[in-house]
């Protein structure tokens, strides 16, 4: 599934709750954009940003046009599996689409139940 069709079923979700499970599913299986820089493979670096509340969390996007959109033409980004992310980041407050009109965050249980689920 390209990522514009899933940044469109995540704007659904808002008025579809109903939705949200298949986005879910959606996102598992493609690939998403990460700040930071992954050109040493064995050690990774994730942009952080912090939430309302004052917790350091790791944002991502499901386009470029979205990162570069909420955060400029002027960052370093690299695109890996959406599944790959939640393994690597696990214990992390991810931030899905930061400073946009559709946002979403997830809490580290959350990310553990998903992946335990074994959707795909």
């Amino acid at each position: 599934m390209q990522n514009q069709k899933l940044e469109l079923l995540f704007s659904k979700t808002s008025q579809q709750p109903e939705l949200f499970s298949e986005f879910l599913n959606q996102l598992l299986i493609s690939d998403v954009f990460c700040i930071g820089d992954d050109s040493d493979q064995s050690n990774v670096y994730f942009q952080m940003l912090e939430t309302p509340e004052g917790e350091q969390a790791i944002p991502f996007f499901l386009s470029l046009d979205t990162l570069r959109s909420s955060f400029g033409d002027d960052l370093d980004y690299f695109i890996m599996s959406a599944r790959d992310f939640f393994e690597m980041t696990k214990g992390a407050v991810l931030l899905l689409n930061p400073a946009s009109d559709y946002m979403k965050e997830f809490a580290p249980d959350e990310i553990e139940f998903l992946l335990s689920l074994g959707l795909s």
